[in-house]
């Protein structure tokens, strides 16, 4: 059941239709949507962990998700992009530069 569900999650992804430039609020809300269900839209309003010297193993485990999250946020976006689109911004940093 959960392989069927994931397949079907992973489909409905696919028919996300790309950023071209018009009805962007429709876009946004969709993309938005997506990324709430995967669980890391927080990265929209927390900042990136600092990595500090002598920081515990919870502290780094933490960083790293961060970044990760960050990571598949991005790449969901940009792939959501037009290609016109995608290479004006594929050198964004972070989610929130783009």
């Amino acid at each position: 059941m959960a392989i069927s569900t994931i397949k079907e999650l992973s489909t409905d992804f696919i028919k996300l239709s790309r950023f071209e430039g018009g009805n962007f609020l429709r876009w946004q809300k969709k993309m938005k949507i997506l990324l709430t269900t995967l669980h890391v839209a927080y990265v929209f309003i927390t900042k990136r962990p600092k990595e500090i010297e002598g920081e515990t193993l919870e502290q780094t485990r933490a960083r790293w998700k961060w970044n990760n999250d960050d990571f598949i946020c991005m790449g969901h976006i940009l792939n959501g992009m037009s290609d016109e689109l995608f290479d004006i911004y594929q050198n964004a940093i972070s989610t929130k530069d783009l």
